[in-house]
Formats: C-alpha cells, structure tokens, sequence
C-alpha cells in the first residue's frame, strides 16, 4: 500500500517523504525553517523537535526518524562531539547546521559521526537538497564542511595548548592580569602569549588587534561559544 504522502509527493514532482527530527533552541527560528520548508518540499516532514540532545532522545527514542538538523551550539553548553554521538548511537543521521564559521567545533561534529555542516542563512532549498543528500547516506559537500575538514591543519592547531587557553580567557573577557593568575604565570608572560596569538593570526590573514577581534577569531574557531557578552568590553 502507498502511503497518502509519499503518493501525494509523487504526483507533484517531490521526492520521497522523509522524516526529520530538529535539535534547536531556538524555536522561532526552528518554525520558520519548517513553514518554508513544507511549501517548498511536502515530502519533508518534521516528525519531532526539542532544545536538547537528551529532550529528543526522551520524546521520539521510538521514532522512525531519517535525519536528524541539529544546531552546532546549544544553549545547554553541550559539547557538538557528545550531541552527535548520542544522536547517532540511536541510529540516526545527522546533518549540523550552525549561524556562524565555528570550524573547530564543526569538525568534531564531523569526526562524531555528522554527515555534513550547513549555516543558517543558506537558502531553504539549499537546506532541503542537504536533508536529502544526508538521508542518502552520503557527506554533504558544502563548503561549510569543506572548511570544517580543512580546520585539522589551519591556525588553532598550531596554537599550544596554553595560548588556546589565553585565548579563551582574554577572548572571553577576562584581563590580562587576571589570566596571568588563572594560569599561574607572571603578567608579562600573558601578555607575550598574546602576542604570539596575534602574530598568528595575522600570518594567516586573520588579523586581531583588539580583544573584539580576538573574540570573533575565538568563535569562528570554536574556542569560545558566540554571543559572549563579556567579549565587548576592552581592557
């Protein structure tokens, strides 16, 4: 027997009907990517939808579900790596989709099992095609996901463990001082360690002379998570 909406999807050209489970806290957002969707493709049907990993896992854990739209950052603070994994342990795939070029921690989405990463303001057909693609089993080719692979060998991984951790406490607002304490060295020596980030970004074209800019370079890496309020104050 065929079912009505795999019928209907037939006779006016869609594709096979998929069912998709979203991750999103935020669901203003989450509603009209569904509303554009339904009238763009019918055959896309959400089938369950929650702010969190574990909230999804609770509610549809018996749900047949083909692909999974999961936000890269969750206000929860759940790591990307442990949201994919548990995602995909329940059998599921899962395509990422993120507002920003957070390609550090795209790529340990990647490495847990994400089949693909997506930015939010791509066009909702672009979105709908990578759904497919992703319930297909194959790994999204966008340039998102490119870049993401690409991280491994890019700036962060040559930044050692101690000026990461620098990064993340002056990025996010901390003094400079005050990150020298944190990390048990004299203030000078945090004032050298951020230099040398400095330096480094700028060899790569990613300049970031003020604590603003060093802020946007810590997001777009992954070292810090978007939207830190305390990032706009300069020291």
């Amino acid at each position: 027997m065929i079912d009505s909406t795999d019928a209907r999807a037939s006779a006016t050209g869609f594709e096979r009907r998929l069912r998709i489970a979203a991750v999103d806290d935020h669901p203003a957002l989450l509603s009209g990517l569904r509303a554009e969707l339904a009238v763009l493709d019918p055959g896309l049907e959400f089938v369950a939808t929650a702010g969190t990993v574990p909230g999804l896992l609770a509610g549809a854990g018996g749900t047949a579900v083909d692909v999974v739209l999961l936000d890269l950052r969750l206000g929860d603070g759940s790591a990307p790596a442990d949201n994919v994994a548990a995602l995909v342990a329940a059998g599921w795939r899962v395509l990422v989709y993120t507002e920003g070029r957070q390609h550090e921690a795209a790529l340990e989405a990647l490495r847990a099992g994400a089949q693909g990463v997506l930015l939010k303001d791509r066009p909702v057909a672009t979105v709908a095609q990578a759904l497919r693609s992703v319930a297909d089993g194959d790994t999204l080719p966008s340039a998102e996901t490119a870049a993401a692979l690409q991280h491994a060998e890019d700036l962060t991984s040559h930044l050692s463990p101690q000026e990461r951790r620098v990064l993340q406490l002056y990025a996010g607002g901390m003094p400079a001082r005050s990150v020298a304490l944190r990390i048990g060295v004299t203030h000078e020596t945090a004032k050298s360690y951020l230099k040398r980030i400095r330096a480094k970004y700028a060899a790569v074209d990613r300049p970031a002379y003020t604590r603003m800019e060093l802020y946007r370079r810590a997001v777009e890496d992954g070292v810090l998570r978007p939207h830190d309020p305390r990032a706009v104050v300069e020291e």
